[in-house]
């Protein structure tokens, strides 16, 4: 990751600039215990998150953009998401698990083929707005990539299942769009943040070195985005390219 950690502070508060208020990434304390497939269906968890944002005038200009980004689960012969027993606070209940990156999907399926196979098993995309909302009512769980959630400032030994989905962006690339207005780009791969850099560097001049990459997560972004004023930024969310590539191989081939 380009920034150092002892910046990583002074760097949130230039987004709190634009958007009102912002929080970096911090790992969950605790995390969920995964057991195996199911294709039963099941109650609902109690909603233990706000939901007040849904209600808000800015969701649905961000659900239309996080549903431009896909999320990818196990899926049966019907195109249903298969759920898993997932222990939570001494309770246990059946979700549907989303993964943020392709890669973790595939590798979830190859282990699943191999202890618990289901006729017709694929991996299947969602769009992340939707899944948004059953995260917030806790009737589904979102799965951040390990490596990025490690590189938002969790221990190597983290597990993802249960962790906050990291954002990264960088304050200084934000483009201006067909109306004029800053558009900031919040990446959900590292990777793709820095060569988003590279590639500003490149065209208008500078040094990397001067261009910051900040982390957040993704409910506190969408929750101070529901509630930003008209006249801020705009922002977009940024797929990790491997999940699109994936997809366009799916299409074509």
């Amino acid at each position: 990751m380009r920034v150092a950690t002892s910046t990583r502070m002074a760097s949130c508060i230039l987004f709190a600039l634009a958007f009102g208020s912002a929080h970096c990434f911090l790992p969950a304390k605790g995390s969920l215990a995964r057991r195996h497939p199911s294709s039963t269906t099941s109650s609902p968890l109690q909603s233990s998150k706000p939901n007040d944002i849904f209600d808000s005038p800015g969701w649905a200009a961000i659900k239309q953009e996080l549903d431009q980004v896909p999320v990818f689960s196990l899926a049966n012969a019907e195109g249903q998401p298969i759920k898993y027993r997932i222990e939570k606070s001494n309770a246990s209940f059946e979700v549907p698990l989303f993964y943020t990156h392709v890669s973790d999907a595939l590798a979830e399926l190859e282990t699943a083929k191999e202890n618990t196979p289901l006729p017709g098993m694929d991996i299947s995309p969602y769009p992340l707005g939707d899944i948004f909302e059953m995260w917030a009512k806790d009737t589904a769980v979102i799965v951040p990539n390990k490596k990025s959630v490690i590189q938002a400032g969790a221990p190597p030994n983290v597990n993802a299942i249960g962790q906050q989905v990291p954002l990264f962006a960088c304050m200084e690339i934000a483009q201006e769009n067909e109306s004029g207005r800053p558009v900031l780009p919040l990446f959900l791969e590292l990777d793709d943040a820095n060569d988003a850099v590279t590639q500003a560097v490149s065209f208008d001049g500078g040094r990397e070195e001067d261009f910051e990459v900040v982390c957040l997560n993704l409910s506190e972004a969408v929750s101070q985005l529901a509630n930003a004023k008209e006249d801020q930024n705009a922002f977009h969310f940024v797929p990790p390219a491997s999940s699109l590539e994936h997809i366009r191989d799916y299409l074509s081939g």
